[in-house]
């Protein structure tokens, strides 16, 4: 049941993800789809099946991807903005708040995706239940969040008393307050929330693993990607609840019983 301050949050939250989509804010999300997360968004995408990508935003990420691998993609996006250049891009897309419920039948998709979505709501764990809910008996679910226990959030709150939430680099260190991430999850609470909603949670890792080169240490060399990377990004794989950036679960659907 949607209370009456998440209906007044999502009213003003369409024409902020407009802005935001649109890049009136001064940044949008950057485009492409980077190899950590194709590692595990690959194996969804079986040829002939049916994906849902929740809070789709613009499909310029990984739409193609999607598009591409003969899945037919379908897509809710809160803005407008973002959904009419989904479409565009291929995806079957359409306006919903997700706070609201996802506008599909019981049971109507193979795999769903929700890619750095959760941390943007009023209610993740209702958005979780509506992705079990949506998926066939045996289905898949892939999603990130930002790792709120990152070892240089914890750092600069520790050291400088400010709590970077991470939505925006506009907004993160001058204007926080209208950074557009309203949830803070980490490794074991976004386990335990989707577990609450009635998810299988088959494999968790780590996304960005590169904590050196995130911390800036490529920029020495002038470059963005140096010799020193690979060693630390499998210390960064072997402990990612502090040294991941992001979180990635593979969860799913319970089995149909017999």
């Amino acid at each position: 049941m949607i209370d009456q301050a998440t209906r007044d949050y999502a009213k003003e939250g369409d024409g902020y993800y407009d802005e935001y989509w649109s890049g009136a804010t001064g940044w949008k999300p950057p485009a492409g789809l980077d190899d950590d997360l194709r590692q595990w968004l690959d194996p969804l995408l079986v040829r002939g099946h049916t994906v849902l990508d929740v809070g789709c935003g613009d499909g310029a990420r990984y739409g193609a991807r999607l598009h591409d691998s003969g899945v037919t993609v379908h897509g809710v996006d809160i803005s407008s903005v973002a959904v009419a250049e989904a479409r565009k891009r291929g995806i079957d897309a359409r306006v919903s708040c997700l706070d609201s419920g996802l506008p599909y039948p019981d049971a109507s998709f193979d795999a769903v995706i929700c890619l750095e979505v959760l941390e943007h709501l009023v209610n993740p764990e209702a958005v979780a239940r509506e992705i079990r809910r949506v998926l066939k008996p045996g289905g898949r679910a892939l999603i990130s969040v930002p790792n709120t226990a990152f070892y240089t959030t914890r750092l600069e709150l520790l050291l400088t008393g400010h709590f970077n939430p991470r939505g925006s680099p506009v907004t993160q260190r001058a204007y926080p307050w209208r950074d557009p991430h309203v949830r803070f999850l980490t490794f074991r609470s976004v386990r335990a929330m989707l577990v609450e909603a009635g998810l299988v949670v088959h494999r968790t890792g780590g996304l960005e693993c590169q904590f050196m080169r995130v911390a800036g240490v490529g920029r020495l060399f002038g470059r963005t990607h140096t010799f020193v990377d690979a060693p630390f990004e499998a210390v960064g794989r072997a402990w990612p609840s502090l040294l991941a950036r992001r979180c990635v679960v593979l969860a799913g659907a319970p089995e149909r019983k017999e």
